[in-house]
């Protein structure tokens, strides 16, 4: 069984794009930690986020779960906000995957041996399994019209795993 952990970002840029619903096709276990739940749902009032996070609790496709391990959060670097210290810890301890677009998240997750992915990574899981035709105009409204950032190697990187590098790019 695949379980994924989702991070606030992944929530938040998936529904942007109107794929939350990828989550529930892809993965059999969507969990998210009490500090996402309260930062997406709660913070996000009002925003498309908020509505498909809470919905999909109310299915039950989506769970809330806390980390067990919560004592751990101290050893953490200040930089990572509340919801992504949770989520490594609770990805830690279910052996999921980690969900999340946050540089030093990935980074600690990893020292812990905890395998992540992003909402990238999710695109390209949902291209591969026939949900999406296409990544690179997702992608791109991605860097347009929202806040999120990558680098143009790993932009190009995205696309030649994803099959849609061009002419330009290397296959």
């Amino acid at each position: 069984m695949l379980a994924v952990v989702c991070d606030s970002s992944p929530l938040i840029y998936l529904s942007k794009l109107e794929h939350f619903r990828l989550l529930r096709v892809l993965y059999d276990a969507v969990l998210v930690p009490p500090a996402v739940w309260r930062e997406v749902a709660i913070g996000g009032e009002g925003f498309a986020e908020s509505a498909n996070l809470k919905a999909a609790v109310t299915e039950g496709w989506i769970r809330i779960e806390c980390p067990t391990e919560a004592e751990e959060a101290a050893e953490f670097p200040e930089e990572l906000g509340l919801g992504e210290i949770e989520a490594i810890l609770l990805a830690r301890e279910r052996k999921a995957v980690l969900v999340t677009d946050d540089a030093l998240g990935r980074s600690v997750a990893e020292s812990l041996g905890v395998e992540v992915t992003g909402t990238i990574g999710v695109l390209i899981g949902a291209k591969r399994q026939g949900q999406l035709s296409a990544v690179k105009p997702l992608i791109d409204r991605l860097k347009q019209q929202t806040n999120f950032r990558m680098s143009n190697a790993l932009y190009q990187r995205a696309l030649q795993i994803a099959g849609e590098a061009g002419p330009e790019g290397s296959r």
